[in-house]
């Protein structure tokens, strides 16, 4: 069962039991529609750059999306 699904229906999964808490807090979110989970595709989920190896030109375009910067050279501390 996907994130979205598990945020948007409110009935409990044994399956689930590691992440209760947290996903009642989401669910309770969306149900008072404060919150929208919405489908995000595999090229489109920013957070690889950071979880999965990629090649350059892809961790450069994930880079580029989530707002990580380079520092400059000043402060990178060599």
């Amino acid at each position: 069962m996907g994130a979205g699904a598990l945020a948007s229906y409110p009935v409990f999964h044994s399956h689930t039991k590691h992440i209760e808490i947290d996903i009642h807090f989401i669910r309770d979110k969306v149900l008072n529609r404060t919150l929208e989970v919405c489908y995000v595709p595999t090229i489109g989920q920013i957070a690889d750059c950071l979880t999965k190896p990629l090649s350059q030109q892809r961790f450069s375009f994930l880079k580029s999306k989530s707002g990580i910067i380079d520092l400059p050279s000043n402060l990178r501390g060599m």
